[in-house]
């Protein structure tokens, strides 16, 4: 409906202006109305009425819309019949009849009025894109600030120095400060508009309240990822939400049955937790400890609005569930500005031995173990240039832990701040495991990665979470081996890795199957609890500002779709990152579920959109007419009407050909096979 709303302002744009310059419209349509037969039944339209000389009606292809105007026809092959349609016969002052354009034709009207015309549609969706958003900031816009509450090890944010608990309140190299500055309708957005290959200025308040700004290059996480990232998550409050099958999956049915969405954690094992903040260091400081977790829980009750009571869901610790694998950790990748590891002289480069007299064994659990000498000063042996070096570190205590280890995630150590990779290469074998009994060796490389459910509620559950979708190409994609590792995590317990394995010394590779088990002694940080983000709202302060927070919507809107189409033609961007119908209707969806005025931001952007993508110089589209209109207005003359035929045939092609792509991109992207 929402998109219904902003095709019909479109072409009331064109119906208006095309009345008051005296234009005929025959038609005027939201959708297409394409004839559909359905057995017996031929439907064109959903609904239609006949009002005046002009039909209105809503087509029953839902793609677009259009005002159909005497001898103005988008569809070349009927060219012919449409100037034909134009031509009425009059009779002069001497009873001579003659044949002339009907004045009531598109055709007659001059150069200034088709481009009036024309150009309507366009201009009617950015006024009522203002108008949109001026009301939804009337009503008070939802956003998310740009709190940091997780900083990624080993990106440009996290070698800056930024830390948790940090703000970014402005992006100007002044340190000028922005009011409701957001996270992602103004940072994001502002990151993919600077790109990879130059920094760009953040102002910084920090934790203490002091601000300065810091000079950050983004970069992409993954080969050719886009947007780039600064590798910062936004901040969370301590409502929970719930993934009922991942919490099934982790804990059991009964603990998972016993959370809800909307219980406020409150304390962890008696200690009160203030805010997510704390949550995260909490966590992250007690991997191998079970945590009663206290919640503060809604209950509905009579005469009594917002009553509460408090529940206690006790989590066990989670195990890491390990194929025997040990990988080889690659040399220091990053350290952190500031970090013990910068002040203790260790460089990147060096590779991790030993850290307080325990060897590093495997780095995945490493971010674990590491909590055990937290806050203390320890000796840290690496190999540089192929010696041994030991060096004196007073580490720090872990202020979170990663949640995630998508392609491109680097695993970070925080008692030392450096970060490292699991590479392609087997290390170690633990005995007794199933990589052993595979007969998989130190030396062996792991090439390929396949998940293989092992029973049909495995399958079912992998599906939802699309894990097994594809192989992991690690060798040929370099992919790090902590994505697997993580991946695994959360698998179904049923779940074998299908490896392709080069043996040392072998010419060609082999399938083996591994399967996971718990581990006795090692645990993991988290524990896959998700918390609700942090929402503000913003309200125009008065009606001059509520219009001006509308143009700047707008602007903003139609200046990322200029972005994405640039980054797409230069090949920084790739088209997979397109949307049609159904990707609308996911979104709009999403931002109706924020409420009326987070609909009608998106339904801005939705104008916007429509106003640059209509208006690119492509015959058929509006942008097009206005290319023929201004070299017809410069030559004095319309465009030879073959050339305009078979320009027109190829806009047709082109517009056609991203209406299947686009599609086609949604159907892979929302149906089971995507």
């Amino acid at each position: 409906m929402g998109l219904g709303v902003v095709i019909f302002v479109h072409e009331l744009g064109h119906f208006l202006v095309a009345k008051a310059c005296g234009v005929r419209c025959d038609k005027f349509y939201v959708g297409f109305d394409v004839p559909i037969t359905i057995g017996p039944w031929t439907i064109s339209s959903l609904w239609k009425k006949q009002w005046g000389e002009t039909e209105y009606g809503i087509g029953t292809i839902p793609l677009g819309g259009y005002v159909k105007m005497l001898g103005q026809d988008d569809n070349p092959g009927n060219s012919e019949d449409e100037s034909a349609s134009t031509m009425i016969e009059t009779v002069d002052d001497q009873g001579n009849k003659q044949t002339v354009v009907n004045p009531r034709s598109y055709t007659a009207k001059s150069v200034p009025q088709r481009m009036a015309i024309i150009s309507a549609g366009v201009i009617f969706n950015l006024i009522f894109g203002v108008i949109f958003a001026a009301i939804a900031y009337n009503l008070g816009v939802s956003y998310t600030p740009a709190q940091i509450s997780w900083v990624q090890p080993g990106s440009p944010a996290w070698e800056a120095g930024l830390r948790p608990g940090d703000e970014i309140v402005g992006l100007n190299a002044e340190g000028k400060e922005r009011k409701h500055l957001r996270f992602r309708k103004d940072m994001t957005l502002q990151i993919a508009f600077n790109g990879s290959t130059k920094p760009m200025p953040f102002v910084i308040k920090r934790a203490d309240g002091k601000q300065e700004v810091v000079m950050i290059q983004p970069r992409s996480t993954f080969k050719d990822s886009f947007p780039p990232t600064i590798g910062v998550a936004a901040m969370n409050t301590l409502r929970m939400m719930v993934a009922p099958q991942l919490m099934e999956n982790i804990y059991g049915e009964k603990i998972a049955d016993e959370m809800d969405p909307g219980d406020t954690l409150v304390a962890i094992n008696d200690t009160p937790i203030k805010n997510f903040l704390e949550y995260e260091a909490y966590l992250a400081n007690h991997p191998y400890d079970p945590l009663k977790m206290k919640f503060d829980r809604q209950v509905e009750s009579e005469g009594e609005k917002g009553k509460t009571e408090q529940v206690e869901i006790d989590l066990p610790t989670i195990p890491f569930r390990s194929t025997g694998l040990v990988m080889e950790m690659s040399p220091i990748l990053a350290i952190r500005k500031g970090a013990p590891a910068e002040k203790a002289g260790i460089h990147v480069g060096d590779k991790l031995i030993s850290i307080n007299g325990e060897p590093v064994g495997n780095g995945f659990t490493l971010p674990s173990r590491e909590t055990k000498w937290a806050g203390q000063t320890v000796e840290v042996v690496v190999i540089r240039d192929k010696q041994e070096k030991t060096f004196t570190v007073e580490t720090t205590v872990p202020e979170g832990f990663a949640t995630d280890y998508s392609p491109g995630y680097q695993i970070g150590l925080q008692t030392l701040g450096v970060t490292f990779n699991l590479g392609t290469t087997v290390a170690e074998v633990l005995p007794e495991s199933s990589a052993e009994k595979q007969g998989i060796k130190p030396g062996d490389e792991i090439l390929v990665v396949g998940f293989q459910s092992n029973s049909e509620s495995a399958k079912k559950y992998n599906d939802s979470m699309k894990i097994g979708a594809k192989d992991f190409k690690i060798k040929s994609e370099g992919i790090a081996w902590q994505a697997v590792q993580m991946t695994l995590q959360i698998a179904a317990p049923d779940t074998s890795l299908i490896l392709t394995v080069q043996k040392q010394g072998a010419d060609s590779s082999e399938n083996v199957a591994v399967t996971g088990t718990p581990s006795e002694t090692e645990m993991l940080q988290t524990r896959y609890l998700r918390f609700e983000p942090v929402q503000e709202i913003q309200y125009a302060d008065s009606f001059g500002d509520s219009l001006a927070l509308g143009v700047r919507e707008v602007g903003e809107g139609m200046t990322q779709v200029v972005m994405v189409l640039r980054k797409i033609a230069t090949g920084e961007m790739k088209f997979t990152g397109l949307g049609g119908p159904v990707t609308i209707l996911y979104a709009a969806t999403a931002e109706s579920s924020h409420g009326l005025a987070r609909l009608l931001t998106f339904l801005t952007l939705i104008s916007a959109n429509l106003a640059v993508v209509n208006f690119l110089p492509i015959p058929v589209l509006d942008g097009g007419h206005m290319m023929f209109l201004l070299y017809e207005g410069i030559r004095g003359k319309p465009i030879n009407e073959k050339w305009m035929l078979r320009l027109t045939y190829v806009g047709l092609a082109m517009v056609l050909t991203l209406m299947v792509t686009v599609l086609g991109l949604d159907f892979h992207r929302f149906f089971p096979w995507g």
